[in-house]
């Protein structure tokens, strides 16, 4: 039981990522429940795209398989090039969203506290410099997840998830009292912005590259894991409905105008009059560990993922460099976009969403080998290809947008 819950909480943890931050920004335009009837959708979309991913990896005797496994042995080596190619675009454009926002509330939110002042840039910057220490030291961490999980491990996890919900929910539950009841009007005209954040609307796409470790924890038994996925899907389903309600009754719809960055976003809705200081620092240090929590889980991926490209033994040094080059890029894009944290986020999900889809086009190659029905994994394909042609469509400035 539990490594059912560690798996449980651990897809949350992978679904609850930095752009539940983002929600709000890209929400504003189709309205609270237009985009929760969206939410509504992806999550059932999002709970069956895992539960025929965990089909195709329970098939495999190795427990040691993942996305890019499966890409070279229904694919070929252009299977595995193209994997490896939109998960490095998927890492490293999180990797620079999560710098920008990390910086962003540092220099907006917690510096204001201690009466300092920095330009975002800089504060962007600060914050990298802070957490290299970690990727040259706490690498060991991220290995036993890949592989044995130790209780110590487990312990720090639940820790940092226990603190990370325990603040939301309080957040959630003490700001009940602040819910804007007009919020809950129904807008038909603005159905029309939903493509325009869809990739990002419900950011759980960075859960799917867990299936396989929610699998192992669950002793390779697909009822199980699926399960686990249900549970894991439904807290942050619940967490983005209460952060969405509480954002949105805090911050007027048409305010999300002027407010450009995420950090704007936090300090104005933190520094109403109305807005006890219980509730601030609550959901202020969610914001800050989600980021934080987000941005060491995709840099200690980055860095191992350099480290295996290049055959370095993995030694203080070799972290070293590989940090240095896992980050240089994402952090010159963050620093050079300091307000474009929602829209390289949206990048980085259009990626991901993809590398969600790989197992499912396994899932139609064997099925078509074996004279299976393949009437599910195609409609998870044109769904998931719709998302990504949305968020295409939005960088080209075809879609309706907000303004």
């Amino acid at each position: 039981m539990k490594n059912f819950i560690l798996s449980a909480f651990l897809l949350a943890g992978a679904a609850i990522g930095g752009g539940v931050l983002a929600l709000p920004m890209l929400a504003a335009g189709p309205g609270f429940v237009n985009t929760l009837i969206f939410i509504s959708i992806t999550f059932f979309v999002a709970y069956w795209i895992a539960v025929l991913s965990i089909d195709v990896y329970a098939r495999y005797d190795s427990h040691e398989v993942n996305a890019a496994t499966l890409a070279t042995d229904f694919f070929g080596k252009k299977g595995y090039i193209i994997t490896t190619v939109i998960n490095v675009l998927s890492m490293g454009s999180l990797a620079a969203a999560y710098v920008n926002a990390g910086g962003d509330l540092l220099v907006k939110t917690v510096l204001p506290y201690f009466h300092l002042q920095m330009v975002p840039q800089v504060g962007m910057l600060v914050f990298f410099i802070a957490f290299v220490p970690a990727f040259i030291v706490g690498l060991s961490l991220i290995s036993r997840l890949n592989g044995s999980i130790s209780n110590r491990s487990k312990r720090v996890i639940r820790i940092i998830f226990t603190i990370k919900y325990a603040c939301l929910a309080g957040g959630i539950i003490f700001g009940l009292k602040l819910i804007n009841h007009d919020i809950f009007n129904f807008i038909p005209s603005e159905v029309k912005y939903i493509g325009a954040g869809a990739s990002t609307m419900f950011c759980i796409w960075m859960m799917h590259m867990v299936l396989p470790l929610a699998l192992k924890l669950n002793d390779w038994n697909p009822k199980k894991a699926k399960m686990a996925v249900l549970v894991g899907l439904a807290i942050p389903a619940i967490a983005y409905i209460g952060w969405m309600s509480l954002i949105f009754s805090l911050v007027p719809r048409e305010q999300f105008l002027n407010l450009e960055t995420i950090g704007d976003i936090m300090h104005y809705a933190l520094t109403q009059p109305n807005v006890p200081t219980t509730i601030s620092r609550l959901v202020g240090v969610f914001a800050s560990i989600t980021v934080l929590t987000a941005f060491l889980s995709i840099g200690f991926a980055l860095v191992a993922f350099v480290i295996d490209v290049f055959h370095w033994k993995n030694s203080p040094k070799s972290r070293l460099f590989a940090t240095i080059i896992s980050f240089i890029i994402p952090v010159i894009v963050a620093m050079a976009f300091p307000k474009a944290f929602a829209i390289i986020y949206q990048q980085s999900n259009m990626f991901q969403i993809a590398a969600c889809l790989i197992p499912i086009a396994a899932a139609v190659k064997y099925n078509s080998a074996h004279s299976r029905s393949n009437i599910q994994p195609w409609i998870m394909l044109i769904f998931g290809s719709a998302i990504i042609l949305s968020q295409i469509l939005d960088n080209l400035k075809i879609l309706p947008i907000y303004s």
